[in-house]
C-alpha cells in the first residue's frame, strides 16, 4: 500500500471516499471533477500531501500551467517530511519543470528538471527522456549551448519522429552558429530525414553547405547546396530561396540554372546593384550576351564604380570582338580601382593589342 494512500486512510473514511472518487475521475480523464474532489480534501486537511500533488497534476492536464507550481511545491514540502524518498517528489519537480517549459519560461524550467533528474538518478529510477529533451531545449533557447549540446545529442532519435527532427535541427543550428559546418551539415541532414519538407532545416543546410564550399572551394558542396535549395523551392518559392539557389548554382558553375533565381531577385529589387550584377554574370557565363549587357549596364547605372560589373561588361565586349568598347570600359575600371588592379591592367594591355590588330 502506497505511503500517500496510508496517509489518506488515516484521515478517515469520508476523506478516503473523496480520495477514491478523485483518483478514479483523474484516471478516467475527468480532470475538472477530480480537481474538485482533491480541493475538498485539502480544505479539510491542508497537510494532505497526496491531494496537493493531484491538484497540481489536474491543473497540468487542464493546461493551466501557471497554477501548477503552488500545489506541487506544497506537495513537495509535505512529502519531504512525511514520506522522504517518495517517487512523487520527483514527479512533482518534473511537472513543475515542464509547466515552466511549456509557458516559455526556460530559465524557470531548468532547476526543477535538474531536481527531477538528480532525485531519479539517486533512487536508481529510469530517467524520462522527455525531461532531458526539455532541459536541453531550455538551455538552447537561453543560448547556453555548452549545456544544451550533450542533452540534445543524447535524446532518442526515433525514426520519423518530430522530436528527433527538432533536436537535430537545434543541434545543427548550434554547430552552424559556431562555424562547425561538418557537424552542422550532418545534424541537419539527419533532421531532414524525418521531415524532408522542413523549410528552416533546408535553408540552414543550404547556407552551411555554401559556407563550407567557399572555405574548401568544393564544387561537390556547391552542388549539394543547390540540391537543398531546390528542395526548399518546392516548399517555399520566395526571394529568400532565390537568394540561396542563385549563388549555389553560380558556385557550382551551372550558370544557366543560376539565371532564373537571379532574375527574380534583380526584378524584385530594381535598385539593388548586387542583384543585377549577379544576374548579369549568370547571363554572361551562360552565353546570353545581349541580356547580360543590359543587366550589367543597369548595374553600372546603379553602382557606377562597381569594378566587377565594369570588368564583366568589358569582357563581354572583348569576347564579341568590340575591342574599342571593351578597352574604354576596362580603362574606366582601372581608374576606379585607383590604378592598382593588376588583373585589369593586364586586360587593358591585351585588348589594346587586339584593337591595334583590328585596325
Amino acid at each position: 500500500m502506497s505511503a500517500i494512500l496510508l496517509l489518506v486512510l488515516s484521515a478517515g473514511s469520508v476523506m478516503a471516499s473523496n480520495w477514491d472518487r478523485g483518483v478514479s475521475r483523474y484516471n478516467m480523464g475527468d480532470y475538472r471533477a477530480a480537481l474538485a474532489e482533491f480541493q475538498d480534501i485539502v480544505r479539510e486537511r491542508p497537510d494532505m500531501a497526496g491531494a496537493w500533488y493531484y491538484i497540481g497534476l489536474c491543473e497540468f492536464k487542464l493546461n493551466r500551467y501557471k497554477r501548477v507550481d503552488l500545489p506541487l511545491s506544497r506537495a513537495i514540502d509535505l512529502l519531504e517530511v512525511q514520506s522522504p524518498g517518495n517517487a512523487n517528489i520527483e514527479g512533482a519537480w518534473y511537472t513543475i519543470g515542464f509547466s515552466h517549459y511549456l509557458l516559455g519560461d526556460y530559465a524557470g524550467a531548468i532547476d526543477p528538471l535538474l531536481h527531477y533528474r538528480e532525485l531519479a538518478s539517486k533512487a536508481g529510477r529510469q530517467l524520462d527522456p522527455n525531461a532531458g529533451r526539455a532541459l536541453g531545449r531550455a538551455y538552447f533557447f537561453l543560448e547556453r549551448y555548452d549545456e544544451a549540446l550533450p542533452l540534445l545529442a543524447a535524446s532518442p532519435a526515433a525514426a520519423a519522429s518530430a522530436d528527433a527532427n527538432t533536436d537535430s535541427y537545434y543541434l545543427g543550428l548550434i554547430y552552424f552558429k559556431r562555424g562547425d559546418d561538418d557537424r552542422a551539415i550532418a545534424s541537419l541532414q539527419e533532421s531532414i530525414k524525418s521531415k524532408p519538407d522542413d523549410a528552416a532545416a533546408l535553408e540552414l543546410l543550404c547556407s552551411s553547405l555554401m559556407r563550407r564550399a567557399r572555405k574548401g572551394n568544393s564544387k561537390a558542396d556547391w552542388l549539394k547546396a543547390a540540391d537543398a535549395a531546390e528542395k526548399l523551392r518546392v516548399v517555399r518559392d520566395d526571394l529568400k530561396t532565390a537568394n540561396l539557389l542563385g549563388p549555389a548554382y553560380l558556385g557550382a558553375g551551372q550558370f544557366d540554372k543560376a539565371v532564373a533565381p537571379f532574375e527574380k531577385l534583380a526584378k524584385a529589387n530594381r535598385e539593388d546593384g548586387q542583384a543585377w550584377l549577379y544576374y548579369g554574370i549568370a547571363l554572361s557565363r551562360s552565353g546570353q550576351i545581349r541580356k547580360a549587357m543590359e543587366a550589367l549596364e543597369i548595374t553600372i547605372q546603379i553602382a557606377p564604380d562597381s569594378i566587377p560589373a565594369l570588368s564583366e561588361l568589358a569582357y563581354i565586349y572583348e569576347s564579341d570582338k568590340q575591342y574599342q568598347q571593351a578597352l574604354r570600359i576596362y580603362e574606366k575600371a582601372y581608374a576606379v580601382s585607383g590604378s592598382s588592379d593588376a588583373t585589369v591592367k593586364q586586360s587593358i594591355e591585351r585588348v589594346r593589342a587586339l584593337a591595334s590588330q583590328q585596325q
